[in-house]
């Protein structure tokens, strides 16, 4: 028999959900088929699958060592090739980080090792438990460079994941357009995939498939054929902002994919994550590739 405290990373998930992660080593099958046997008790109690783990519950399994043993492997922090991180912020609950251009926010089938997630978990080992990994609240597109929050621990993600359902985290982007984009406006429409291209499209009407998109825009300052611009997401589905920039005719700086033309020394669209506001607090970071584009028009 083994006993587990649950701890506040482990609070406030079901039972079944807890155990699909812990027991790591066999099929959800299997997990459901030992909760009917009743191998489980919380507290000394027999619960069902559905029940809600709290702080300082007692879990006890009721399994021989060497039966528990075959039924969970080993959790390894991987570590990726390159492990440093350009880091914003960083307190007991959250991490604030720089994504580079060209790094997946989250593995994929094609890459697992290399992610800024991997990186993450890798600097945060501590905080990596059988059931929990520090998280990404957000995601950013391979080629968008910029801020990704972190949360440390389950409380918090469940924390920052409702502030971002409810619009409490407001993200703005920098970008390069081509034209001269004046004023400041939205786009509001519905986007549809093509999951075949990997493209994205804003039409005025509703379809079955389609997710309803918002963004806002304003000009900062024009140069010779082209704008900066500042934009706010306000829904964040993929592609958004590309996709909303091409519909106003303006498409980002070596977009190709969305009607951009390439840029010199640029291999993909000059787009960038540069401030967070969270809880008050102004969180910001620099692109140096906007910074160089804009500096080489004059």
């Amino acid at each position: 028999m083994k006993s587990i405290t649950i701890t506040k990373n482990e609070a406030d998930q079901r039972l079944d959900r807890f155990l699909l992660k812990y027991l790591n080593n066999t099929t959800r099958t299997n997990v459901y088929k030992l909760i009917r046997k009743k191998v489980f008790k919380v507290n000394g109690v027999r619960v069902k699958e559905d029940y809600f783990l709290r702080e300082s519950d007692e879990l006890s399994i009721y399994l021989h060592d060497d039966t528990l043993n075959s039924l969970m492997k080993e959790i390894e922090t991987i570590k990726p090739d390159e492990s440093g991180l350009d880091i914003v912020y960083e307190d007991s609950d959250i991490l604030i980080v720089n994504k580079p251009k060209g790094m997946l926010t989250h593995p994929d089938k094609d890459e697992y090792k290399n992610t800024l997630a991997t990186i993450v978990q890798y600097y945060l080992a501590d905080y990596c438990t059988r059931t929990f990994r520090p998280a990404p609240v957000h995601r950013l597109d391979k080629n968008t460079s910029g801020l990704v929050i972190f949360a440390k621990n389950y409380e918090s993600l469940k924390r920052f994941n409702a502030y971002m359902r409810e619009r409490q985290i407001q993200k703005y982007y920098l970008t390069v357009v081509e034209g001269h984009l004046t004023g400041y406006g939205e786009v509001k429409g519905h986007l549809v995939k093509d999951e075949v291209k990997n493209k994205v499209q804003i039409l005025e009407g509703s379809q079955d498939d389609s997710k309803l998109c918002h963004t806002k825009y304003r000009s900062l300052k024009q140069f010779k054929g082209y704008t900066l611009v500042e934009v706010e997401l306000l829904t964040g589905r993929s592609h958004q902002i590309r996709a909303s920039m091409a519909y106003l005719g303006h498409p980002i700086v070596g977009d190709l994919k969305y009607g951009g033309k390439r840029a010199a020394d640029f291999n993909s669209q000059l787009l960038h994550a540069y401030k967070l506001v969270l809880e008050g607090t102004v969180y910001t970071s620099e692109s140096e590739e906007i910074e160089t584009f804009i500096r080489n028009l004059k």
